[in-house]
């Protein structure tokens, strides 16, 4: 007599389902691009497949939307390969998913004098940097209401009132230059700035971890 194989569990594949929104809201473009690399490479996804998910949709969000749905319909093996992938490639991510568990330390805030450094980076683009943090108009007329704040002022304060509007431990390093990803006019000098205080799973040139990052360039809260 056959015995009829047990159905998969779809573990990996009801994840993907739970986390969907919050991917497409989070996840980054160069993540996006590493992901797209391991589907191939494990033969999940076609290089036509590949080339019509990056060349077919213009926006980011728009991208990460058709991988997660792509990869679901292909199944558990897909879905499993692709959270592996997110572990591999953005540990902060998965742990605001709830992929992994949140070590310590990561997850807090920008501080006073951290948001301050960041504003002195910007240029004549900070309203625009405002908007694609999602402030709206009324927040940018409440910022530069008092005629006696000089823009450096102003540009600090945009950042504060973005950290304000931001759900606890959600006004990181990497939050902040997530927003501003598709920002083409953002100073090289404020992305390497954020850049250098992200904490990596794995770093070039070897070093790392929490406390190094904690300690590089000058985002260390005496």
């Amino acid at each position: 007599m056959l015995v009829k194989p047990k159905e998969p569990t779809f573990l990996s594949r009801g994840e993907l389902q739970r986390i969907r929104l919050e991917f497409v809201k989070r996840v980054t473009t160069s993540v996006i691009k590493g992901l797209l690399d391991d589907l191939l490479q494990q033969h999940v996804f076609s290089t036509e497949e590949k080339d019509y998910m990056m060349e077919d949709f213009s926006t980011r969000a728009d991208r990460a939307r058709c991988l997660i749905d792509m990869v679901m319909t292909k199944g558990e093996r897909a879905s499993h390969i692709m959270i592996d992938g997110m572990k591999k490639r953005d540990h902060h991510l998965c742990s605001t998913l709830g992929l992994i568990s949140s070590p310590a330390g990561v997850g807090r805030n920008l501080s006073d004098k951290q948001l301050r450094k960041v504003s002195e980076m910007l240029g004549q683009e900070w309203e625009l940097v405002a908007i694609h943090l999602e402030l709206t108009t009324i927040d940018l007329d409440v910022i530069k209401a008092d005629r006696q704040t000089d823009v450096a002022m102003q540009k600090y304060k945009m950042l504060v009132r973005w950290r304000g509007q931001r759900p606890p431990g959600e006004a990181t390093a990497q939050d902040l230059l997530r927003g501003l990803e598709d920002l083409g006019d953002l100073p090289f000098k404020t992305r390497l700035l954020l850049t250098g205080n992200v904490p990596h799973t794995h770093t070039v040139g070897g070093g790392g971890g929490l406390k190094a990052w904690n300690e590089k360039l000058f985002l260390v809260s005496k």
